[in-house]
């Protein structure tokens, strides 16, 4: 009798271990094409640089002379975001800067991180893994598992408090 009962609660375990192992599978997959995409990318720009432990690329395209970004502090930046196809998803050059609190969460991990290395003055480009970004999700327009490049610019620093 125990047993009868116990098939269709070995079934709904069976299924959840079967979709789990196909959900790693296609993340694995994913993150490997991420890879390949990023690397296109950088040998296209003719880039030669590792990435942070955290997998996010630093390139820094004009030392900044200013105060350098800290955790805490208000930033104000200017900013491009594209696919590493060039295709422009947002920008923020033709407004206001765009102004948040450098480890607050107020952006996606890889612009916090990557504003963190700069001082003000400083441009940037950031090549962001879906891992920093919008994940596997994704945000609209922005697929899941894409990798993004963005051109910061760093206009001011505040210290924080």
């Amino acid at each position: 009798m125990k047993i009868k009962t116990a098939y269709p609660i070995i079934a709904v375990l069976a299924g959840f271990l079967i979709i789990s192992v196909i959900s790693c599978t296609k993340d694995i997959n994913n993150a490997e094409e991420e890879q390949e995409q990023i690397a296109n990318f950088l040998k296209k720009e003719d880039i030669d640089i590792e990435p942070t432990a955290s997998g996010l690329y630093y390139i820094e395209l004009i030392e900044g002379t200013g105060q350098q970004a800290m955790t805490g502090d208000t930033v104000e930046i200017y900013y491009v975001g594209s696919f590493l196809d060039g295709r422009v998803f947002d920008s923020n050059l033709n407004s206001s800067a765009l102004r948040f609190a450098i480890g607050s969460g107020a952006v996606i991990l890889g612009m916090d991180e990557g504003v963190s290395y700069m001082r003000e003055g400083g441009e940037a480009l950031l090549v962001v893994p879906s891992s920093l970004g919008y994940g596997p999700y994704g945000s609209y327009p922005i697929p899941g598992y894409t990798p993004l490049a963005f051109e910061i610019y760093l206009d001011k620093v505040t210290p924080g408090l």
